[in-house]
């Protein structure tokens, strides 16, 4: 069975979120079984060589998952020599790892690769609830107030969802948004505390993935999260 390891470099969050979405590729695309291993959170850069070197004698490939920000942002970041990107695009390049250790880009942040599904992300909140703990996604779509709401925030392309300005707001915002005002629709009585407190945010990330429907409208909707797909497919 191939073994492939996924290495958010971001954090231990990002990379539970990573695995589960890259399970749910997997099965969609049919794939055989598969082994996904995950690392979270980067090494200093002396120790990066290394620790790929030893995960690759047992895994069959190293898939560096890396947030993209918005382009002012992202650019700014290239022009640092020892950033995060370039750090891992330095490792990507090394000749002693050629089609065996991958980068693939969450563009617009892991956030964008969990808005291709507003649905999902109401019921991650939802099924809290008794009366949508059966067929959320049904009674969701069923529901004219509850689907205006999700078609709202839904982006064709969440790729696009970027910043206007270096340090402006992205997807991750926009998933924040979006939160809030499906809590408000589930409890108009919630106090602003409670609406701080149950929002999004990068801890949630794990659990609300395992909301998140992979299938062939919402894939289309992040070109990079079907990167990681098609990087996965080459092991099989």
């Amino acid at each position: 069975m191939p073994s492939i390891r996924i290495w958010a470099v971001e954090s231990d969050n990002d990379a539970k979120a990573v695995k589960c979405l890259a399970q749910k590729i997997s099965e969609f695309m049919k794939l055989s079984p598969i082994s996904i291993y995950i690392t979270g959170g980067l090494k200093p850069p002396t120790q990066l060589v290394k620790a790929i070197q030893n995960f690759l004698k047992k895994d069959d490939c190293v898939i560096l998952v890396v947030d993209s920000d918005g382009p002012m942002t992202h650019q700014a970041r290239l022009q640092q020599p020892n950033s995060l990107i370039n750090q891992v695009k330095r490792v990507v390049n090394d000749r002693r790892f050629a089609g065996r250790v991958f980068l693939v880009e969450a563009v617009r942040e892991l956030e964008a690769w969990l808005l291709i599904d507003c649905i999902g992300v109401f019921c991650y909140y939802a099924t809290k609830r008794a009366q949508y703990r059966e067929n959320c996604r049904n009674k969701v779509s069923a529901n004219p107030t509850l689907n205006r709401l999700v078609n709202r925030y839904q982006k064709g392309n969440t790729e696009t969802i970027v910043e206007p300005v270096s340090g402006g707001k992205g997807a991750k915002e926009h998933l924040i948004e979006f939160s809030e005002k499906v809590l408000r629709e589930l409890n108009p009585n919630l106090t602003r505390r409670n609406i701080d407190r149950e929002r999004y945010h990068e801890t949630r990330s794990p659990e609300m993935a395992e909301h998140i429907e992979i299938n062939r409208e919402t894939l289309r909707r992040n070109n990079s999260l079907k990167k990681l797909g098609e990087v996965i497919a080459r092991f099989q």
